[in-house]
């Protein structure tokens, strides 16, 4: 039977180190077509122009300008596009980890960098339908934690979604895993915001820190635009921690409590 060839995008990123509560890991679906148009191209004029990270927002009118229209821009396209996060704590990993790591010390990693990656993006191509086939390209933030000499995410992926696929009859393959560096696709800078975005809503900070407050001041004018929070609130957030299980929590739940809290009435 013939299928109709549809070209995806996906750009994959994490956020949080070891020191912090949330650990974040994320990624953002893309229509090739979509992706390539001439509005969202000229978005890497910005990003190769000037860093835009949200860890380093601290409230400074330019950088604030570059990410409103990073986020905005994409925005008009929301509709084509889709995002998943997974949420772990690592504690609990490492805690349930003790008993193998005398025989397999990179356990902790493998299980992070390996298992989490794919089960986000396997979350964004699955279910397509019998008349589809999706092509997809991911591309993940260069870091050298995810090219270990024990694993290799770009391989890892590669390898094990194109294999589910098969086993599970699914109507997707994966082309191409591979990594990029921070401003050579606005892609990259767009999940590295929208994830950034998702933690700051989940830490609901109460705005004691100056930089905190000002992030949460951004997000507030951000999701002022109706594109945008419609756009949030359909990310799906999985949790794992309390079982060992990825449970479906709604994310515009989060949200909305965030906007109780900080929106100036």
């Amino acid at each position: 039977m013939a299928r109709n060839r549809f070209s995806v995008n996906i750009f994959f990123d994490e956020s949080g180190k070891q020191s912090e509560k949330i650990h974040l890991m994320g990624a953002v679906l893309v229509p090739e077509k979509i992706y390539r148009c001439e509005e969202l191209q000229r978005l890497n004029d910005v990003i190769r122009g000037a860093d835009v990270h949200w860890a380093d927002y601290s409230g400074h009118r330019s950088m604030g300008e570059r990410i409103k229209r990073i986020i905005l821009t994409a925005m008009k396209y929301q509709r084509h596009m889709k995002m998943n996060v997974i949420s772990y704590n690592q504690n609990k990993i490492e805690s349930d980890a003790k008993g193998v790591q005398k025989w397999f010390p990179n356990v902790v990693d493998q299980t992070i960098y390996t298992k989490f990656p794919e089960r986000v993006v396997y979350g964004l191509i699955r279910k397509y339908g019998q008349h589809t086939l999706l092509d997809v390209n991911v591309f993940i933030e260069h870091d050298n934690t995810y090219q270990a000499k024990e694993y290799d995410l770009s391989r890892q992926m590669f390898e094990q979604l194109n294999v589910q696929s098969i086993y599970r009859g699914e109507s997707f393959q994966l082309s191409k895993v591979d990594y990029l560096k921070k401003r050579q696709e606005y892609g990259i800078e767009l999940t590295d915001l929208l994830l950034g975005i998702v933690r700051t809503v989940l830490e609901n900070n109460d705005g004691t820190s100056k930089r905190k407050s000002l992030k949460n001041d951004l997000v507030v004018e951000l999701l002022e635009d109706t594109e945008f929070y419609e756009f949030m609130s359909r990310i799906k957030l999985f949790e794992w921690g309390r079982t060992n299980e990825l449970i479906d929590t709604p994310f515009k739940n989060y949200l909305d409590i965030f906007l109780s809290e900080h929106t100036v009435l």
